[in-house]
């Protein structure tokens, strides 16, 4: 995926993990915005977006009480992001509301705030132009045939949902991005899961971006490039702060990278 000149085609921003600190969304689109001299069509979020709008999607929450906070994300007014945000779930979310709302729902993707949508827990399907496939959740040592209930039991996908997308992505036809938090196997030793990187071999996507790591890293399965993404400047310890976010154009068919965030 060589960068390649800066057009008018659809832009788009993948964003590492937010852990609650939207203001960061907020800058990676302000400075997308910047570089293409127009907003980018729609970011995509790899995960841990902490998305907490009252106290009581914090209270479903599975994270140690030393990071147990509401964020910055209920303090969001219409019009600060100004590129529709598109997340998936990581292992700190409130999967309880988010799993209510996705039973609740007709469609996907879910309106989860201003300018703000959940895409669920696993599936495919086309947005902005782009046709994109997703896998919640964070990979059980012990893999279970169903959900069992609690705040860490619910950060888990199950093998069904890893096979709702490879087969919701077949059938939409060619895949563009796939978004997981875990890293597929294979691209760093001792990092990644067996079954994500079936969804990928499964697919061949052009782009796969995943998170959870808190690291920035680039490898390539088959033809699919795959990015995986630092967490936001807010949520890391130290000052690495490269790769959290990444802007893309689509031109003529083919995603290219025009920036990485630092």
């Amino acid at each position: 995926m060589n960068n390649e000149s800066i057009n008018t085609q659809t832009t788009f921003l993948a964003i590492g993990d937010v852990h609650g600190q939207w203001d960061c969304v907020v800058e990676a689109i302000s400075s997308a915005t910047d570089i293409l001299g127009h907003v980018p069509d729609l970011v995509l979020q790899v995960g841990d977006a902490e998305a907490l709008r009252t106290e009581e999607d914090l209270a479903t929450v599975h994270v140690p009480n030393k990071y147990r906070s509401m964020g910055m994300f209920s303090a969001l007014e219409p019009g600060d992001l100004k590129s529709p945000v598109y997340f998936i779930g990581g292992n700190h979310e409130p999967y309880e509301m988010l799993d209510i709302a996705a039973m609740n729902s007709n469609t996907l993707p879910i309106p989860w705030g201003p300018n703000v949508y959940y895409l669920g827990r696993s599936g495919a399907m086309s947005i902005g132009g782009l046709n994109i496939a997703w896998l919640s959740g964070i990979e059980r040592g012990e893999m279970l045939p169903a959900r069992n209930i609690g705040k860490k039991e619910r950060t888990y996908y199950l093998e069904s949902e890893v096979e709702l997308a490879k087969s919701k992505g077949s059938m939409l036809g060619d895949i563009d991005v796939v978004i997981t938090h875990d890293w597929p196997s294979g691209i760093r030793e001792g990092k990644g899961t067996a079954l994500i990187r079936s969804i990928t071999e499964k697919l061949e996507p052009q782009l796969h971006v995943c998170g959870h790591m808190h690291t920035h890293h680039e490898a390539v399965i088959g033809k699919t490039h795959v990015h995986a993404l630092n967490a936001v400047p807010s949520a890391i310890m130290d000052d690495h702060r490269y790769g959290w976010w990444r802007l893309y154009q689509v031109e003529s068919g083919k995603i290219g990278s025009i920036q990485v965030g630092v």
